[in-house]
């Protein structure tokens, strides 16, 4: 697991935890249950709680994706 605890541009204290999880999925196509490693999401500010769990192919995308835009 990994934690990350910052003030925001707007002065809110916000916590951005990621670790592990054992999860499942259906494929939409064969309807087949299909158990993955994922990667858990969870960003907590002082109003939201945003919870995800992704695949790992989908947390490299989303690294990937996020590098190119925050780095325009």
């Amino acid at each position: 697991m990994i934690q990350s605890n910052f003030i925001n541009e707007i002065g809110n204290k916000i916590k951005i935890k990621i670790k592990n999880k054992k999860d499942s999925g259906v494929n939409y196509k064969t309807k087949e249950k299909i158990f993955f490693d994922g990667v858990s999401i969870t960003i907590t500010g002082p109003t939201s709680l945003t919870k995800n769990v992704i695949t790992y192919m989908e947390a490299e995308e989303l690294f990937f994706t996020l590098k190119k835009f925050l780095n325009k």
